[in-house]
């Protein structure tokens, strides 16, 4: 059932309920249903790839740029701009970051496609013409809006782990003030909502990749995300969520509105008793979630459980094979 067809029923079952707030009514219904537990939806997978030093000429970009103090907008000499204007592919320019090397980063945030980039904010460096510069990416976007936090992040090159858990932004700031601590990443570190103008994360976390990477390698993570609301009328619900869970719930929601609306001249017993219906959806919604729960919670097991050589039943060798990663449930 789409959510054009979801909103009609509930306007239809709940009187006196417009259309737009039905649709509002539905996503906060939605959006419980997501906080109530782990589902295994909210469980992703995603890749970041550093690009590296774009435009490399040894340990700095090639060309020199123009900066003048307060102003945002940089000027590339002829050497420059002619590879900004050659450069395509991932990541965009208006995705990386510009510095003039041991200084501050700025976000490009805009591309004339000759010879002139905009930042994010006014260039407070020191300014002047020939200017040494960096273009690479050292902050990069949740795979998601909604994200919420991660369960690993891998260096999948070198087999090594990430922490997300370890540095603040003031912790950077103690250990590596101007940022030159350049190496493979070790840990990543939240930054900032996007609020790059035009960005297509507009409004995503982004991370900091810490020490800064100059190399081309890619990094796997998994992630837990809150869930995608209704927005479209063809959207529908993730599974193994049931149009009649929601439903259930956002009858709940609704009925709780229309309680709140009872003005204080209403006389006793006019009306339906809101308060009632919302407890009996409730319970409705409650036995419909228990079922749908259970039933998903062997996914997400999967994903969290391990399974541990039960010694006592005389087996030998672990569960799973070590080259197909498939349950080994024979004796060795």
């Amino acid at each position: 059932m789409s959510f054009a067809d979801l909103k009609f029923r509930l306007v239809g079952e709940v009187p006196g309920i417009p259309m737009p707030l039905a649709g509002t009514l539905i996503n906060e219904a939605l959006g419980r249903i997501y906080d109530s537990q782990l589902w295994s939806f909210q469980i992703g997978e995603s890749n970041w790839l550093t690009p590296g030093l774009l435009f490399s000429s040894g340990t700095q970009s090639a060309g020199t740029i123009t900066a003048t103090v307060a102003s945002d907008q940089i000027v590339g000499d002829a050497t420059a701009a002619a590879l900004w204007a050659a450069y395509s592919g991932l990541p965009f320019l208006t995705e990386c970051q510009l510095r003039s090397p041991t200084r501050s980063l700025y976000n490009i945030v805009a591309f004339d496609g000759a010879a002139t980039l905009t930042l994010d904010r006014p260039w407070m460096e020191p300014g002047g013409t020939g200017l040494a510069y960096m273009i690479y990416q050292a902050y990069f976007p949740a795979p998601v809006a909604d994200f919420k936090r991660f369960f690993a992040v891998r260096d999948t090159t070198n087999a090594a782990p990430l922490s997300y858990w370890t540095y603040s932004q003031r912790d950077l700031a103690m250990l590596d003030p101007q940022r030159t601590n350049f190496n493979n990443p070790a840990y990543v570190v939240p930054y900032e909502t996007d609020k790059r103008v035009g960005s297509a994360t507009l409004g995503y976390l982004l991370l900091e990749l810490w020490p800064q990477p100059l190399g081309i390698l890619p990094y796997t993570f998994s992630y837990l995300r809150r869930g995608p609301l209704l927005s479209a009328n063809t959207d529908t619900v993730p599974t193994p969520l049931t149009e009649e869970l929601l439903m259930w719930r956002a009858k709940e929601v609704a009925y709780q509105w229309k309680e709140s609306q009872k003005g204080d001249g209403m006389q006793r017993g006019s009306g339906a008793d809101w308060r009632f219906l919302a407890e009996s959806a409730k319970r409705e919604f409650d036995n419909e979630h228990k079922v749908i729960r259970d039933l998903d919670r062997d996914l997400y097991d999967l994903y969290f459980d391990r399974y541990v050589r039960n010694t006592s039943l005389g087996w030998a060798g672990a569960p799973f094979a070590t080259i197909t990663g498939s349950l080994n449930v024979g004796r060795m």
